[in-house]
């Protein structure tokens, strides 16, 4: 059976929570804590490619989807 893979790309705005037993480690942004949850908004797709899969493994050399602002009405 053939099978496709769609990849979206874009652009979203993120808010990542994470927990600290410590003020200095929240305040330093190169620690990680622990993940409480992360909400994705304003997700904006700059294009879509759509490959055939074989063996579990995507194809390359599939073209780009046009983006529906360049389709001809």
């Amino acid at each position: 059976m053939t099978k496709y893979i769609r990849i979206k790309s874009g652009e979203a705005s993120f808010q990542l929570v994470e927990r600290f037993d410590e003020v200095e480690k929240a305040a330093n942004p190169n620690a990680q804590g622990e993940y409480v949850e992360c909400k994705v908004d304003s997700v904006k797709i700059d294009f879509t490619k759509v490959k055939k899969e074989k063996d579990g493994k995507a194809e390359t050399g599939f073209p780009e989807v046009a983006r529906p602002s360049e389709e001809k009405a």
